[in-house]
């Protein structure tokens, strides 16, 4: 079966759109985290727990530094925090943008994970980007190829 290869002006395309994406998701994901390193503290209080095999879901509600009452729902990523019954107090991050949405634990370190594949992906792109865009190689004179 002959299958054709892809032209090089659509893999140049694609490269190139791939590597405006990775750098764009990770630039958002780097902004995100440093915005979140910003993010203001609040003692929560727990207001239900649910317990789902290996995972552990609470509600919390929380007042911010301006008064707002917030509540929230998110799942425990900290250890400490799943032996957590109900009333019992854990402390919060949020944004002061919109306090009530986005709430995290403090302690929570998922968002690098988000980094990394962000990271990860950027690199590909640079990967694909170079073997695309690069000069080709001359073939091998004939003398070499087996060929008198």
């Amino acid at each position: 079966m002959n299958r054709r290869r892809p032209s090089r002006t659509f893999l140049r395309v694609f490269s190139a759109f791939y590597l405006i994406f990775a750098m764009t998701l990770t630039g958002l994901v780097i902004g995100s985290i440093v915005a979140d390193d910003r993010a203001s503290e609040a003692s929560a209080v727990v207001r239900e727990v649910e317990h789902r095999g290996a995972r552990t879901l609470v509600a919390i509600q929380f007042t911010t530094s301006r008064g707002e009452t917030c509540d929230a729902h998110f799942r425990v990523a900290v250890k400490a925090n799943r032996t957590v019954t109900t009333g019992d107090r854990i402390r919060v991050h949020y944004a002061e943008s919109d306090p009530c949405f986005g709430v995290q634990e403090v302690g929570d370190r998922s968002a690098w994970f988000i980094a990394l594949i962000g990271v990860v992906l950027l690199t590909v792109a640079a990967i694909l980007a170079y073997v695309v865009w690069r000069r080709p190689r001359p073939p091998l004179p004939l003398r070499y190829a087996g060929m008198p």
